[in-house]
């Protein structure tokens, strides 16, 4: 025969450990952060970046011809950068405020945008 108190015990910590799981992932989703910036003609050589610096993990960079961009994340002494053709990313995990650019080295004009998040 099973024990009611006990029962009722294992159903009040299984809601009470599914509230808290809940709030924590509430809680990290609310910290999280994403900036979107640029989606505008720049020159060769030119770029466009985020609003402020910040602490991004992630910078990634899209292009309107698909022609070689290069996605950087940085501040005085920390410099992240991958490039590709018609899109980048590049990932930084230090922790340290750091901003968010997009060149475009295509060799013509291009429209070229970005998104970073934390």
């Amino acid at each position: 025969m099973a024990n009611p108190l006990r029962s009722r015990l294992r159903i009040l910590l299984t809601v009470f450990l599914s509230a808290i799981a809940v709030g924590l992932a509430t809680a990290a989703s609310a910290l999280a952060f994403s900036e979107q910036y640029g989606f505008y003609e720049i020159g060769n050589n030119g770029y466009v970046h985020s609003a402020g610096a910040h602490t991004f993990i992630l910078n990634f960079g899209a292009g309107s011809n698909g022609g070689r961009l290069a996605c950087q994340l940085f501040n005085g002494t920390i410099n992240e950068v991958a490039h590709g053709n018609g899109s980048c990313a590049v990932s930084y995990g230090g922790g340290q405020f750091v901003w968010a650019r997009v060149y475009n080295e295509s060799g013509v004009s291009e429209t070229v945008g970005g998104e970073a998040e934390t």
